[in-house]
């Protein structure tokens, strides 16, 4: 398993979770790890026109590549004949976050599901504008903000 991020915190982060850091774009740090084969399945969390290039060219043929990060509306220029000849399976979703609260919740309370580390800030609701900007900014080592009453 490999966690590739621009930003170094992540990277430790992914690091201490068990994957092997890779500094962006990744691609051929990838290739290079699996004897230029590339990775079985990519998810990408990131959203944005680099991380899906970078995703497709890493992907091995026949693979998967699980797309959760959520795209700004400019066009993306797919490489169909590229995905085509090589197999890759392309998955484009959304959380359902309100339907897996009853899944979720007892997980979180039983403590089976360890969010330890992704909830980087606490911020009361009437900073949330701020919380929002810091993660969109991408420049730290934030990733999940819990916002109070």
């Amino acid at each position: 398993m490999f966690g590739v991020d621009g930003v170094a915190g992540r990277r430790d982060r992914a690091a201490a979770a068990g994957a092997t850091p890779v500094e962006v774009p990744g691609t051929e740090a990838l290739l290079a790890a699996t004897g230029g084969r590339g990775v079985d399945a990519v998810i990408d969390a990131v959203g944005s026109d680099a991380s899906m290039t970078a995703a497709l060219s890493a992907v091995r043929p026949g693979g998967t590549v699980s797309v959760v990060g959520v795209h700004d509306l400019a066009p993306f220029p797919f490489p169909a004949l590229a995905g085509l000849l090589r197999s890759v399976t392309l998955r484009l979703t959304t959380a359902p976050v309100q339907r897996t609260w009853p899944q979720l919740i007892p997980l979180l309370v039983s403590g089976r599901l360890d969010v330890d580390g992704l909830f980087t800030n606490t911020l009361p609701l009437s900073e949330a504008a701020a919380g929002y900007a810091a993660v969109a900014a991408r420049s730290g080592d934030e990733l999940k903000v819990i916002l109070t009453p």
